[in-house]
C-alpha cells in the first residue's frame, strides 16, 4: 500500500520535533549559596476562649392589674367653645390714588409696598384687581 506524500512529510517533522526535544537541556538554574538561617519559632497559638455563661433577662410579666387607676371625673359644664373668627367680605375698591385706595363704602386703605395696602384698624390687606382682602 503506498503511504501518501503528506504523511512522509508530517512524520517527519513529528519526528524531527521530537529528536529536537531530547536533545535540548534546559538551562541550568544558577547556583545560589544560602545562608544558614536561625529556625524560626513557632507562631503562638490563639488565645483560648473562656466558657461564660450568657446571661439572658426574661420579658416582664403581664398579667392583671393589682389596682385600677382612679375615674376621671365627667366634668358637668362642657368646655366653652370659642367663636370662630370669621373673615370679613373683601371690599370692592371704588377708587386709588398715590396714597393709597377707597372702597365704595368711603373706608380709606392706606397704600405700603406692592399691592399691600394698611386697613383703618392697622390689619394688612392685600389689593387684588378690583377687591381689598384684609387678614
Amino acid at each position: 500500500m503506498p503511504v501518501p506524500k503528506i504523511a512522509l512529510i508530517l512524520l517527519a517533522c513529528v519526528a524531527g520535533g521530537t529528536a529536537l526535544a531530547q536533545t535540548e537541556s534546559p538551562p541550568a538554574p544558577p547556583a545560589v549559596q544560602a545562608k544558614p538561617t536561625k529556625p524560626m519559632k513557632p507562631a503562638k497559638p490563639p488565645p483560648k476562649r473562656r466558657a461564660v455563661q450568657q446571661i439572658v433577662d426574661g420579658m416582664p410579666a403581664y398579667g392583671p392589674r393589682l389596682s385600677t387607676p382612679p375615674p376621671v371625673p365627667v366634668s358637668a359644664l362642657p368646655a366653652p367653645v370659642s367663636p370662630s373668627v370669621v373673615a370679613p367680605p373683601p371690599a370692592v375698591i371704588g377708587r386709588c390714588d398715590a396714597g393709597g385706595c377707597t372702597d365704595v363704602n368711603g373706608t380709606r386703605y392706606n397704600g405700603a409696598a406692592g399691592n399691600t395696602v394698611i386697613s383703618p384698624q392697622g390689619r394688612p390687606c392685600t389689593s387684588n384687581g378690583g377687591t381689598i382682602q384684609c387678614f
